[in-house]
């Protein structure tokens, strides 16, 4: 049957299936088709993709088995729901409501049962310790917290217990990187797993990306991921406090604080250090004015214009608050 449909190269298909599936706009009742450069997502809706028009296409139709929602409609009483689940390489990463949790080994059995590419499945019980890592608790399948997620073809070590990444990113990391010029100089100061720097040392060509981070085991990863991803001439990973070793690296191009709880307090420090800041932050959905006001206020404090280049909505962090990502450019 006949529907609109998306044209995304190959090696970017993933990140925005993944995209679409959380816009509720990517069509599950059709198979997915590719050929030898392109993948073709059908979508019920018209949808912007990094600027990608819609085409129409003839698709057959899915032989649909029980889904995930029917199966838990026999587990969980009719007034609790679950939301939408992340997943990091081959792991599942959900948050379960507590008058669902009795039921937790079944929804994690259900989970894998409905999605042949996931193996593990694990209980999201918030955020722990200084490095605002995930407490997870593994519920169903193999025992094990560390996958290998694939980004923009890019391949990313991560224990998702020990280091926090979020693949709903994956499409922010890729704006950022299409903004990295030749001979850049780039410093990602609280770079986890460095999965900003390898994708920028990987699509754009740095002359130099330094990846900062305090945890000593996002840098055990981070340090893997550079030597697997053949980027070891360009990315360079530090382990210390961003306070510290920020000011000793000179002055760069760009400047990645994905740190939202916190970056404010480091946002200072990198209008000496930056041009572009691309600065990360949680707020009310009805205060980001007063927000990228204070970015510009504080850059003067520091003796810098700054000015916002852009900013989006990068996700939502509960009923009253989003996720945004901010361009400062910084003079």
């Amino acid at each position: 049957m006949e529907s609109r449909c998306i044209a995304v190269p190959r090696q970017e298909a993933e990140p925005v299936r993944q995209q679409l599936l959380e816009q509720g706009v990517l069509r599950t009742d059709l198979d997915i088709q590719s050929d030898d450069r392109y993948v073709y997502l059908p979508v019920s809706a018209p949808v912007d993709i990094s600027g990608r028009t819609i085409q129409h296409r003839d698709f057959e139709k899915r032989e649909q088995p029980p889904g995930l929602q029917d199966l838990l409609a026999e587990l969980l009483p009719p007034d609790v729901s679950l939301s939408s689940f992340d997943v990091i390489g081959d792991i599942a990463i959900v948050r379960i409501p507590d008058e669902a949790l009795p039921h937790r080994a079944a929804i994690g059995d259900a989970i894998l049962t409905t999605h042949s590419s996931i193996n593990v499945v694990c209980r999201d019980r918030g955020v722990k310790d200084e490095y605002r890592v995930r407490d997870v608790e593994v519920i169903a399948g193999e025992q094990r917290t560390e996958t290998t997620h694939v980004e923009y073809g890019t391949e990313i070590a991560v224990d998702v217990a020990g280091v926090y990444f979020s693949p709903r990113l994956a499409t922010e990391r890729k704006r950022v990187a299409d903004q990295v010029e030749p001979g850049d100089v780039v410093v990602d100061m609280f770079a986890g797993a460095a999965p900003f720097s390898l994708l920028i040392a990987r699509l754009a060509q740095p002359s130099k990306v330094y990846a900062v981070d305090i945890n000593d085991t996002a840098v055990s990863y981070a340090r893997r991921n550079v030597q697997r991803n053949n980027v070891a001439d360009v990315v360079e990973v530090i382990h210390g406090d961003a306070a510290e070793v920020v000011p000793r690296l000179g002055r760069a191009d760009h400047v990645i604080m994905n740190l939202p709880h916190r970056a404010d307090d480091f946002y200072p420090m990198a209008t000496q250090t930056g041009r572009i800041v691309h600065y990360y932050d949680i707020v009310d959905g009805d205060r980001v004015d007063e927000r990228l006001d204070w970015l510009v206020e504080t850059a003067a404090g520091e003796g810098k214009t700054a000015s916002i280049r852009r900013w989006r909505q990068v996700g939502t962090y509960s009923p009253v608050q989003i996720k945004i990502g901010v361009d400062v450019a910084i003079s």
